[in-house]
């Protein structure tokens, strides 16, 4: 059992805290996706082929997974506040590192790095969770949320952009940068973290089980979560096929641009937890799911109409903004003295379901084309339906927590 600390509670973050730390959580994250669009430029460089430096790109979502295994439940029992910024530091260094590597496995290893400590997005929002009052604690997460999905999304163009004008080297000069100024802001802006248990790292993650195990509306946003975000990423990651190999024959320079739509959809999660302090994440997640299901509908004819491709973006990224800040809201209400612990669980779980989904469309796009893609995300998200609704009844019987 968890054994209190005896420090005092966190103060509430003013507005002005909680965007900078959007701001800081949209800065690091770009680490964890600047390979992707580059990933031809590091080829040519290293005289490669695509398949060996797609290992690149590979090892930093798996550095990034670990990251959330590994080292979020440790906010739960040390400062977050020193936690962030030392991973942000150690980012800064590998950015460096980057610069000046020979191959590519050893572009690979330190991607790897890079993945790890690129977790600091996902301390940051319970950070946020715990300064806000309970009335405010959706606005609040969906703001720093609005600010990670603005970086993975604004981060893919402003990343191939560079590589393409400066070389591949380049961004990981600029993602250096830009650690410099996002320690200055946690370091300046952060309160000290207050430790919410005195368990040992060991028993910390020994507890990650029986807290998913004793907590229905924790796995319930896990699972809707995870194929909510594995509709996200088969489009994305089928995206610049569908451009390249449909009727316009566009470049990677498009794809880039459909990130800029997508970002203005992401603005959809800090609007989204304004709702949910509302009229409660049931709610929203209900909305998300239909969002996302419409999305695919609409985007079944994106593969002849650019007008549907645009308006299908936009509705998914509504959609999966929306559900990601509302299920982790539903989630954090769990525990309040277990946020980093259940921040880990269940970023794992979103970031499986978007492996399931990156995985299995890609093999659909190569085997039945893009109407194998939209087949997927209808009925992911109809599934994703079906569990909300199964489990509402259930959810509705007790009064004790009207709001998830």
């Amino acid at each position: 059992m968890n054994i209190p600390s005896t420090a005092t509670a966190p103060a509430i973050a003013s507005r002005g805290k909680i965007f900078m730390m959007a701001i800081v959580a949209g800065a690091v994250i770009t680490n964890l996706y600047c390979v992707q669009p580059i990933l031809p430029l590091i080829a040519s460089g290293f005289h490669s082929t695509l398949t060996a430096v797609d290992l690149v790109a590979g090892a930093a979502l798996l550095g990034f997974s670990t990251g959330l295994a590994l080292l979020l439940p440790l906010g739960d029992r040390f400062d977050r506040r020193k936690l962030v910024l030392g991973q942000i530091v150690v980012a800064f260094v590998l950015d460096i590192v980057a610069c000046f590597v020979a191959d590519v496995w050893a572009l690979a290893a330190v991607s790897f790095g890079i993945g790890v400590v690129s977790c600091v997005p996902q301390q940051l929002v319970p950070f946020a969770g715990t300064m806000s009052k309970p009335q405010e604690r959706g606005r609040n997460v969906g703001t720093v949320a609005s600010g990670i999905m603005i970086g993975i999304l604004v981060g893919r163009t402003v990343a191939g952009v560079v590589g393409q004008a400066y070389g591949w080297r380049a961004v990981y000069g600029v993602e250096a940068a830009l650690m410099v100024p996002a320690a200055v802001v946690a370091l300046s802006l952060l309160p000290k973290g207050v430790s919410s248990t005195n368990l040992s790292y060991g028993r910390l993650l020994a507890s990650l089980w029986p807290l998913m195990r004793d907590n229905r509306p924790l796995r319930e946003s896990m699972i809707v979560q995870a194929l909510l975000w594995a509709c996200f990423n088969a489009f994305w990651v089928n995206l610049a096929a569908l451009l390249a190999n449909g009727p316009w024959h566009l470049g990677s320079a498009w794809a880039g641009g459909f990130g800029i739509i997508g970002a203005a959809g992401a603005l959809a999660a800090s609007i989204g937890g304004r709702i949910s302090d509302r009229k409660g994440t049931r709610y929203v997640i209900g909305a998300s799911i239909a969002s996302v299901t419409l999305a695919y509908l609409l985007l079944f004819g994106a593969n002849a109409s650019l007008a549907l491709l645009v308006i299908g973006v936009i509705v998914l990224d509504i959609g999966v903004q929306a559900g990601l800040v509302s299920n982790q809201t539903r989630a954090f209400a769990v525990d309040s003295k277990a946020q980093g612990r259940i921040n880990s669980l269940y970023m794992t779980a979103t970031f499986v379901g978007g492996a399931f989904g990156t995985v299995v469309s890609g093999w659909l796009m190569s085997r039945f084309g893009w109407n194998g893609v939209v087949a997927l995300g209808i009925i992911l998200g109809a599934l994703a339906g079906a569990f909300h609704w199964a489990t509402a009844p259930a959810r509705y019987r007790t009064a004790e927590e009207p709001l998830i």
